[in-house]
């Protein structure tokens, strides 16, 4: 199908600041940003660095959207509003489009797609080195097209999940920009069936994902596990080696950018930095000017995340805040029916929608006498089993770690031993910790729990 380009919507900064507290407002002791905060403190530090690129003959739009409420709910949109080649990118749009018929059972990750030599083509991702034809998984495409930015996987996938029906979603989310009019290393036949992006629709479909309106909870959780998983590390990666960011870079020509999660627990942001550099269109120059700028801009973003986040790093967690949180990561919304409810948690509960949610996807068991005890303070062993659950609920089954040994048996509970153990084999918890698992749990041994969930890697 030949589509017009659509028309680029103008859109402005959206400045409505509410009162901020982690959660919207449902875990007040956690946030460390100020009432009325907003992502004000977030764009003063950007400001300077597209100053400086529009300077220098540079491009740059920033789209940031408070997926946690921390910030209240806040969208940031900075700097150009014009649109972008969107490079690799435009693969979000692809994974989204392929998930959604995943969940209406058109298609399955199981399927197999015969790859001939005529699919392969250049640029990036692994699968142009390998000997064909061959069948390969759905899956193992996917995979490839997120962590490698795969072209030959994308292409194969944009056959079978249909260029058309990409699109369609895109339109359907209201994404006036995203444009999937070719494939990659395809040429257009004219510039309105190219392919186009602007931060303000890759920042939405970002939220759209993380929210999973369209999306099933697996297929939601799956997605962001891939982008945990960036080989491609040129940018978010090269500037935040060790932060939990889930990403997607794009780089192609003179342009390049990232996009995705800054996943700080409790402060959690959809980010997306585009960036053309309009002074030359060799590839390797555009990239050694404009990488760093992104980098830079990630480091800046990152930056005020932890300044808040630290602001009650030191502090104890409950069981009912924990469980929040853990829910929220996931995406977990609960069933109407009353099922999962615990008796002592009431309807008037700001965590009990998060509790229930967390009971129905089995990352949450009660007390021995049926209660769920939320204003308890969580220790290091119920952190444990309900991080570990929750690896497991995105990841499959875990394995335990042979550093825990008969020398710890002793000093942890019996019920407790193989979640701490599977615990430091994920890096959510430290030995030392771990034989202390009776004692409360502090809100950064907390934020390592949560983080762990994602398995990053770089």
């Amino acid at each position: 199908m030949t589509r017009r380009r659509k028309p680029v919507l103008r859109r402005t900064l959206m400045t409505t600041i509410a009162a901020t507290a982690l959660l919207t407002s449902l875990l007040p002791a956690t946030s460390g940003a100020a009432p009325g905060k907003g992502l004000s403190a977030i764009a003063s530090a950007l400001n300077p660095i597209l100053r400086e690129a529009e300077k220098n003959g540079i491009r740059m739009s920033v789209g940031i959207r408070d997926l946690s409420g921390s910030y209240g709910h806040e969208t940031l949109l900075l700097g150009s509003r014009e649109p972008y080649m969107p490079a690799s990118t435009i693969k979000l749009a692809v994974v989204s489009a392929l998930m959604q018929q995943v969940d209406r059972g058109q298609l399955s990750l199981a399927d197999q797609v015969t790859v001939t030599s005529e699919d392969v083509v250049g640029g990036s991702g692994s699968l142009q080195f390998e000997s064909f034809p061959q069948d390969l998984t759905l899956e193992r495409l996917a995979r490839l097209m997120i962590t490698q930015s795969d072209n030959t996987a994308t292409n194969v996938l944009i056959d079978k999940v249909g260029m058309d029906r990409v699109q369609l979603l895109m339109d359907q989310l209201d994404l006036r920009t995203m444009h999937l009019g070719r494939k990659m290393f395809a040429a257009a036949p004219s510039p309105a069936q190219d392919n186009y992006i602007d931060a303000a629709d890759l920042t939405e479909l970002l939220s759209q994902i993380y929210q999973s309106p369209f999306l099933t909870v697996s297929s939601r959780n799956q997605i962001i596990a891939w982008m945990a998983r960036q080989e491609v590390n040129t940018k978010f990666g090269a500037a935040l080696p060790d932060a939990p960011i889930a990403h997607k870079t794009g780089e192609n020509a003179n342009v390049t950018h990232d996009a995705g999660y800054f996943l700080v627990p409790g402060h959690e942001l959809a980010v997306s930095v585009l960036l053309q550099v309009t002074t030359t269109q060799d590839f390797d120059e555009a990239q050694r000017i404009g990488n760093p700028i992104v980098q830079k801009a990630a480091s800046a973003i990152y930056s005020e995340l932890v300044k808040d986040q630290e602001a009650s790093a030191g502090s104890s967690l409950t069981r009912a805040e924990f469980t929040s949180l853990v829910a929220r990561e996931l995406g977990l919304t609960s069933a109407a029916d009353r099922s999962s409810r615990f008796p002592d948690i009431g309807d008037d509960s700001p965590y009990a929608a998060d509790i229930a949610a967390a009971r129905q996807a089995g990352l949450v068991r009660g007390t021995a006498d049926g209660r769920f005890d939320g204003p308890a303070v969580i220790t290091r062993a119920e952190m444990a089993a309900i991080a570990v659950r929750a690896f497991e609920f995105i990841h499959g089954e875990a394995s335990a770690s042979g550093e825990f040994g008969a020398a710890n048996q002793g000093t942890v509970s019996s019920w407790a031993a193989g979640y701490v153990s599977k615990a430091l084999r994920l890096g959510m918890m430290d030995p030392d910790a771990a034989r202390m698992t009776d004692q409360p749990a502090s809100r950064q041994e907390g934020f390592r729990f949560i983080i762990g969930i994602w398995n990053f890697t770089r």
